[in-house]
């Protein structure tokens, strides 16, 4: 983002990124964890950011993955006469790109100089006219947290409940070659690009079973790579056939949750119908989907069953002929090359 000219150029480039969020493919999820930041703030004043600055360095948060709700100026960062981190040195990491906030504030048109809102209402109160002062804006360069080196570290006192991932999600992740990474800031999700599952850090869940079944989710999606069941996944956000791969894999979740070392309260498996149900309404008006849906991630059940080791490839063949047997005639039964 390059130095707004005005705040009409301001608004307009979060409107725009905005925008882009609610079209990109990817962001809906099943929401079992609380976000780590709380509202952002300066990291050195920790006055916290208000309006719509809060609103433009949130949204750059969920963009970026940002755990750290911290920001801070560059004159900050490098704290030249030893004021905001006299016992610490901060680095600026390479590559980081800056983000502006706007400030508003009085100019004093008498004695040309920008004031402080407390010196602009002592002036009123002295007897100053509001004629002799303008209302302008500045915009400033600020940087995140998770771009300094040499920041202490964030210390979270939100959670204070031990999530362990499940030995059943260690094995799918090994056998089907899928790496998941607690990298994902304040969101879940697959990428079919680099193939790898990105998920918030485990302290961050409600549960042990909303963690591991969040995993089993974006596991399902990573069945349809093209190297394992190969299902279509560049459905646009909105349209069937997204709807129809949310259907696919939250099925997975709930169908795979069965096997996983703990067991699902009601809470639980009503969550996961109510996220069924969320995406059905985008499909109502052809129902034939759901049975897809359903039947494909049956397929992808079975496959995980395989990989995690709880069916032999026996059996897996034997399954995968009995889910096939309902496919359009000119699709072959035959397995999946594993």
């Amino acid at each position: 983002m390059n130095r707004p000219k005005n705040s009409k150029e301001y608004r307009s480039n979060i409107a725009e990124t905005f925008a882009t969020i609610l079209e990109e493919d990817g962001l809906s999820w099943k929401k079992g964890w609380k976000s780590y930041d709380e509202a952002p703030y300066n990291g050195v004043t920790k006055a916290h950011y208000k309006g719509i600055n809060a609103f433009w360095l949130s949204i750059l948060s969920f963009i970026n993955g940002y755990n750290d709700p911290r920001w801070v100026t560059m004159v900050q960062i490098m704290d030249k006469n030893k004021k905001y981190h006299p016992s610490e040195k901060w680095h600026l990491k390479k590559g980081s790109t800056a983000t502006y906030v706007e400030y508003w504030y009085q100019y004093d048109l008498i004695d040309k100089k920008a004031l402080t809102w407390d010196q602009y209402h002592k002036a009123l109160n002295d007897g100053r006219d509001k004629s002799e002062f303008r209302l302008s804006s500045r915009y400033t360069a600020v940087f995140n947290a998770h771009d300094i080196e040499g920041m202490p570290e964030l210390i979270s006192t939100k959670s204070t409940i031990e999530i362990h991932q499940d030995e059943l999600i260690k094995r799918l992740s090994e056998n089907m070659g899928v790496e998941i990474l607690n990298d994902g800031g304040s969101r879940a999700y697959y990428s079919p690009r680099q193939d790898k599952i990105h998920l918030p850090v485990p302290s961050l869940f409600y549960s042990e079973y909303e963690y591991n079944s969040t995993a089993l989710h974006e596991l399902g999606h990573s069945t349809g790579h093209p190297s394992r069941l190969n299902r279509p996944q560049t459905a646009l956000f909105g349209t069937e056939g997204y709807a129809t791969e949310e259907l696919v894999a939250e099925i997975i979740s709930a169908m795979m949750g069965s096997s996983l070392h703990m067991e699902p309260t009601q809470q639980h498996i009503d969550n996961h119908k109510a996220y069924v149900q969320s995406w059905i309404k985008q499909i109502r008006d052809k129902p034939e989907t759901l049975v897809k849906a359903i039947k494909d991630a049956q397929a992808a059940v079975n496959y995980m069953d395989l990989k995690a080791g709880l069916i032999t490839e026996k059996e897996y063949k034997k399954s995968c002929e009995s889910v096939l047997e309902i496919k359009q005639p000119e699709q072959k039964k035959d397995c999946p090359t594993l």
